[in-house]
């Protein structure tokens, strides 16, 4: 799903000329002809931003924009640009089969809902990197244990290692993949078998003996007398940083739950009757307790560390 955000700089005079809709069109590279119409943003008096949601989007779909009326007609489109990728743990057609509804009216609310229920899942599980790995593995440096093993954040995979020689070098030295051999869980009782990799450790093997340290002291002061210790970085890993490759089933189930309690609160807070007093104000940004010991009893919460 991609959401796509267009301002009207100036809304008055784009409907004085005649203008009643946004249409959006889509395309698979930024150079193409953009003539596949996507869908329709109609536009209101005095509101200039708007978003529009395209279900079937993904992250190589790019967009054009133009205004149309009856007349003038339709104007020149605009630049090509790509959307927002949304990373909602569970999709708005799930939602929806989730709570029977059929219409399609509120799937921007619902998209909405599912990304609030996302981020306070990664936040009750302190998990920034969230659960599903990202698709292209990136670098990450740390300071170096100076020991056989290295702690690092979770990982579905590794692709490269390297390591500083001296705390003081400029440059890494890249190990060979002999070097080294990611694991989970604590280094004296490894799991080599399972994903995600929380740390690294000196293959007995290779040709390598310890992740060089990452500790530095310096003399402080007009008169130095005391060091002052820093960890700099001393260890570079290229990885796919998250928890899993797909979603977990449990943490998919608890995003629609949550979502379709939320939508439930809106939808009866919007009825007319006494929800104010009766509901209190909805609240986005914390799971419900029910869902958070399911996360505590599944596991899924990881301890703060340091």
């Amino acid at each position: 799903m991609i959401r796509l955000f267009c301002t009207v700089s100036d809304i008055t005079a784009v409907m004085d000329a005649g203008y009643t809709i946004i249409r959006v069109y889509t395309d698979t590279s930024s150079t193409g002809d953009f003539t596949t119409l996507n869908g329709t943003i109609t536009l209101v008096a005095a509101t200039v931003s708007y978003e529009y949601t395209d279900l079937s989007g993904t992250s190589a779909t790019w967009y054009k924009t133009c205004y149309y009326g009856a007349s003038p007609g339709q104007s020149d489109k605009s630049p090509a640009r790509k959307g927002d990728t949304s990373e909602a743990y569970g999709t708005v057609d799930e939602l929806r089969a989730e709570m029977d509804k059929t219409s399609t009216a509120s799937d921007l609310t619902l998209a909405r809902l599912l990304d609030s229920a996302t981020t306070s899942i990664d936040d009750t599980c302190n998990r920034p990197d969230g659960f599903v790995s990202i698709p292209v593995a990136t670098t990450r440096i740390y300071a170096g244990s100076g020991k056989p093993f290295q702690r690092i954040d979770e990982c579905t995979s590794i692709t490269t290692v390297a390591v500083k020689d001296s705390v003081t070098d400029t440059s890494y030295t890249a190990w060979t993949t002999a070097d080294w051999i990611g694991f989970r869980g604590d280094p004296r009782f490894p799991d080599f078998n399972r994903t995600p990799y929380t740390g690294l450790m000196v293959d007995p093997t290779g040709d390598e003996s310890i992740f060089t340290s990452g500790a530095y002291t310096t003399r402080a002061g007009f008169r130095p007398t005391t060091d002052v210790f820093r960890g700099v970085p001393t260890v570079q890993i290229t990885a796919k940083w998250g928890y899993a490759t797909t979603v977990p089933h449990d943490i998919k189930e608890i995003c629609i739950e949550q979502a379709a309690r939320w939508y439930k609160h809106l939808e009866a807070a919007g009825s007319g009757l006494t929800a104010d007093s009766e509901l209190g104000q909805l609240n986005t940004g914390k799971l419900d307790a029910d869902l958070i010991s399911r996360l505590r009893t599944r596991r899924y919460i990881k301890a703060t560390v340091g």
